[in-house]
């Protein structure tokens, strides 16, 4: 069984259509990179998906729970406090005991290259580091699901080349990624592109 299924998804504003997705089906495990220019509907597709909006007319299942779907907005927002701090955030939230969150969290902190930066305030972090930090906070819980809107935006090429390293350790997860530009390929398994209407088509 598929773990997402969309048939006939259509959000509208003020009897505009701003995402339109015809069909797709996605199957756990899948990386898929979802293409298009800014306003084309691919945000608005990874907040369906996430369960942050939720009106819309057609189809949108999904066979895991919110709390196994992670969101990380563009915009990267990060809790006051350390790196590390933010790293663990949703583990300690879920009830995980501290040694083993912060275990956690320094694991993917040095696969992300910013284990140095374990006890750094997030407001001495540079725009880049801010990315990686949220990336961490959010592959911490392995989810089932995750939804990144533009995550090589500010990233260098250090940034990006461990964040395909980390996508190779989840197999268990499925991701989709927003991007105005083509990813590479180690990135994604399958490409969507949104068109100009917009609607989403397979690229």
């Amino acid at each position: 069984m598929s773990l997402i299924n969309i048939d006939n998804l259509k959000v509208t504003r003020n009897n505009t259509t701003i995402c339109a997705v015809a069909k797709l089906s996605i199957e756990p495990g899948e990386r898929i990179g979802v293409l298009g220019t800014n306003g084309s509907g691919k945000t608005t597709l990874l907040r369906v998906l996430a369960g942050l909006e939720t009106t819309y007319n057609g189809n949108c299942n999904i066979t895991v729970t919110r709390d196994q779907r992670v969101y990380v907005d563009q915009r990267v927002f990060l809790f006051r406090g350390t790196v590390l701090s933010n790293a663990t955030y949703g583990l300690r939230a879920r009830g995980v005991h501290r040694r083993s969150a912060r275990h956690r969290g320094l694991e993917l902190l040095e696969a992300f290259a910013i284990r140095d930066l374990a006890d750094t305030s997030v407001d001495r972090l540079s725009s880049g580091e801010r990315r990686r930090t949220a990336l961490a906070r959010a592959i911490a819980i392995r989810p089932q699901v995750l939804l990144l809107d533009e995550p090589l935006a500010e990233m260098d090429l250090l940034g990006a080349d461990c964040l395909g390293r980390i996508f190779d350790e989840l197999a268990g997860t499925t991701i989709l990624i927003s991007s105005p530009i083509s990813l590479p390929d180690r990135f994604v398994n399958r490409t969507y592109r949104f068109d100009d209407r917009p609607a989403l088509r397979n690229h």
